[in-house]
């Protein structure tokens, strides 16, 4: 029979190996705090519901009101076609966009008939005046500023600047 008063030596680490531990988890207050969670919850569902019930059936409550509904298309299908109608009214037609500046509209096939027959230019951007900065502005030929590296002309005293 082995002696159980000698130490029984770790091979590894040369350690004695000591009795199991025990726990340290006492099980009634876990419990008593799980029942305690579980009263406090019954007893807040129940407040609430004895408040809903007190202030329903109150007699300062409203009952709730009911609304019409949205002022929705009443006939989505005739919209349509009227709009249709009435674009493609605009699209086949002559009219005035801004009398005054001299812009108006012609037909889309009218308009596609004329651009086809003026072949290839009809895609060239339109010719722009040209437009010269004025004399000693930055953009102009005769800037005031040299550029960089360059040495600067002395200026005649008797001239302002």
């Amino acid at each position: 029979m082995p002696d159980t008063a000698a130490p029984v030596r770790d091979d590894a680490a040369g350690h004695a190996e000591g009795p199991p531990e025990a726990p340290d988890i006492r099980l009634t207050p876990v419990l008593l705090t799980g029942l305690f969670i579980v009263v406090f919850v019954g007893l807040t569902l129940a407040g609430m519901r004895l408040y809903r019930d007190t202030v329903i059936t109150s007699p300062n409550t409203e009952e709730p009101r009911t609304f019409a509904g949205p002022a929705l298309q009443r006939d989505p299908q005739g919209d349509l076609a009227r709009l249709l109608a009435d674009q493609r009214r605009r699209l086949d037609a002559y009219a005035w966009v801004d009398r005054a500046h001299g812009i108006a509209r012609m037909p889309i096939a009218e308009a596609m008939r004329r651009l086809a027959g003026r072949g290839a230019e009809a895609y060239a951007a339109p010719l722009q005046p040209e437009r010269v900065p004025p004399l000693g502005s930055r953009g102009g030929a005769a800037s005031p500023l040299q550029p960089p590296g360059s040495v600067a002309a002395p200026v005649p005293t008797g001239e302002a600047r």
